[in-house]
């Protein structure tokens, strides 16, 4: 099958009947069968004809005349803010399915509801629960894709404002719909339908930038007969719009969602999903026994580049709920095995709804023991960084006070320690036995995810473990302590030589007295004692004895 014959084919699927330019009002007469003219306009050139089933409940408090009053309101500004690329209608008698369960509806059910129209809508208005004021709710239906959108909600806080909320409700409602072309660098061509249809205003646009599509293949069966099947975890982000083509990128958990080896004849279309009001339902089961995975952390991004955020675990059947309002919009959902090794990855849109999802997953259970032990051993290198930051400071402050004897009982307990090259050893080690255990099981062990741990650990050792600054308070304290000594030393030395020297205790020489003729005196008297001359002082400058005058 050539490539124009497969887009023809899928065009033909969205070639439907342009009704007459203008929004038909509650009272007026079905759309008219399709014409040769309005089957032949391309499909980006072809509006949107829309049925709208509006039910009131009772506890609205909304009669007849109201309820005509508010259709006319909320007609006059669909024309004002859209315009050509709606088509709308209002079904004079609502259909049941707009007044029931909207939980429980399917595609079948409303499979014959609007023959004639493109998408249609199942809106309920009532009294708002807890709140004053009037709450929508309802579905759409695109009958070319037999597809039913998420429900979506929404409340006027007082009736008069019914309908400019009525407005901002199906502009949430409606979802567009195109024809994948192809793929140009890494990114999907969609041909959407209605873009070319001038709006009134930039609100009527139908795609523009951040537009989301569900990616859906048209598989033809033996019988000619065409099964629409969505295209699972994967959906196209508009990136820019070149008139009413749409570059989009790929978000999918699959390599290649939009392959063309498929064995029956198929061609690509999509359309357009926007954030509901339902829960999702997920269970997480491991590959091969299909047991649950139970006590997984379960983390979310927003596309493109949006942090992570932790949105739950799972419980013990491996299952989790996420609640509508958990994410504004296209989101990553991580599913992480010991807080840090992904086990999955899956984009989804949150409030989308439907039934519940099982994803199974590869558990890695020797990726995630050293995981686990990475994780171990990184706490150990966390707290001796505290240990020895807390030191450090110390250290420091009594290197300020001077206090030399606490900075040598510090210094010793850092000796203390564990040192750097043992985490290295251990590290080392651990790396090695995870190569080895990868090339004997030949199974993925050290995925990118943890050889970034590895690297991550190997830094915080490099980096938090060196011995520079307790280096440097040991030098300090010498230098100090070098200073100090020789603060002294040099101060005694300069006393000695400049004080004077105690004086010597000198003895004087005997001096013999001088020869003493005999006393002539009378008899009985004695004679005179012999006079010694006074002693010559001794000065500092003369250590010799004192010589009599």
């Amino acid at each position: 099958m050539s490539r124009s014959t497969v887009l023809h084919a899928v065009a033909a699927i969205f070639l439907l009947i342009v009704a007459a330019p203008r929004i038909r009002g509650e009272e007026s007469p079905a759309p008219a069968k399709p014409s040769a003219a309005a089957a032949s306009e391309p499909i980006d050139r072809q509006p949107y004809r829309i049925d709208l089933h509006l039910a009131i409940d009772p506890s609205a408090r909304i009669d007849r005349g109201g309820r005509t009053r508010l259709i006319r309101e909320w007609q006059a500004l669909v024309h004002r803010f859209v315009g050509p690329p709606w088509l709308v209608s209002v079904a004079p008698k609502p259909s049941p399915l707009a007044d029931g369960d909207m939980e429980d509806l399917d595609g079948e059910t409303l499979a014959n509801l609007g023959a004639s129209a493109d998408k249609i809508w199942l809106v309920r208005i009532s009294a708002a629960q807890g709140h004053s004021g009037l709450s929508f709710r309802g579905r759409e239906y695109d009958t070319a894709t037999r597809r039913l959108g998420p429900i979506q909600e929404a409340r006027a806080t007082v009736v008069g404002d019914a309908p400019r909320a009525l407005m901002q409700f199906v502009l949430d409602l409606f979802n567009p719909t195109a024809v994948i072309t192809g793929q140009e660098g890494g990114r999907a061509l969609l041909l959407v339908r209605g873009a070319s249809v001038t709006p009134a205003s930039d609100l009527g646009r139908v795609a523009s930038k951040g537009t989301v599509f569900l990616p859906l293949r048209l598989v033809t069966t033996k019988d000619n007969t065409t099964l629409v099947r969505r295209i699972l975890f994967s959906y196209l982000q508009v990136d820019e719009m070149v008139g009413p083509v749409a570059r989009c990128s790929i978000v999918s958990a699959l390599r290649d969602p939009l392959t063309q080896r498929v064995s029956r004849p198929n061609s690509l279309a999509a359309i357009g999903i926007k954030p509901g009001r339902s829960p999702i339902l997920l269970r997480f089961l491991t590959r091969g026994d299909q047991a649950p995975a139970a006590g997984y952390t379960l983390t979310s991004r927003a596309v493109p580049d949006g942090h992570p955020q932790e949105i739950g675990m799972t419980d013990r059947a491996g299952r989790i709920t996420l609640k509508p309002e958990f994410a504004p919009g296209l989101v990553i959902l991580r599913l992480l095995a010991a807080n840090a090794e992904p086990m999955v990855e899956i984009p989804i849109m949150p409030g989308e709804g439907g039934d519940e999802r099982d994803i199974p997953f590869d558990p890695k259970p020797l990726t995630v023991s050293y995981q686990v032990k990475l994780e171990a051993l990184r706490d150990e290198v966390i707290d001796l960084v505290a240990i020895r930051s807390r030191l450090e400071k110390r250290l420091e402050a009594r290197l300020q006070g001077e206090d030399y004897e606490a900075i040598e009982q510090g210094l010793k307990e850092y000796s203390t320690l564990p040192r750097r090259d043992i985490f290295a050893q251990k590290l080392e080690a651990l790396k090695n036995q995870a190569a080895k255990e990868e090339a004997s099981s030949k199974t993925a062990v050290l995925t990118k995810n943890v050889q970034a741990r590895f690297n991550e650990l190997q830094a915080l050792i490099d980096r938090y473990l060196a011995d520079d600054a307790f280096a440097g308070y040991t030098d300090a304290l010498e230098r100090k302590r070098a200073e100090k000594g020789g603060g002294k030393d040099s101060t005694d030395a300069s006393k000695k030589k400049t004080a004077p020297s105690a004086p010597k205790a000198t003895s004087l020489p005997a001096t013999a007295a001088p020869d003493t003729p005999p006393s002539s005196g009378p008899p009985g008297v004695a004679a005179p004692a012999a006079q010694t001359p006074p002693a010559r002082s001794k000065t500092s400058d003369d250590n010799r004895p004192s010589e009599p005058f």
